[in-house]
């Protein structure tokens, strides 16, 4: 786990708002969204993917860490 909050980030894809951690690799105050994430992992036309999952790693962090993290409701 880490000890870098969730906070409110812009996507750097769409520029939509997100929440995530920031990862190292990215100006501060970006992220991406789901929706993006998902985009980039379907096929072009040729069937590969426009960004390779170690692709994805090295661009935008963990998914569960730093994008695409489920907020737990307080009990």
């Amino acid at each position: 786990m880490t000890n870098n909050p969730i906070r409110n980030l812009e996507c750097c894809c769409c520029g939509e708002a997100t929440r995530g951690r920031q990862w190292w690799n990215r100006d501060t105050g970006y992220g991406i969204c789901s929706r993006c994430i998902a985009w980039l992992r379907t096929p072009k036309e040729n069937g590969q993917p426009r960004e390779s999952e170690e692709q994805i790693r090295d661009y935008y962090g963990i998914e569960g860490t730093h994008f695409n993290i489920e907020v737990q409701p307080c009990a």
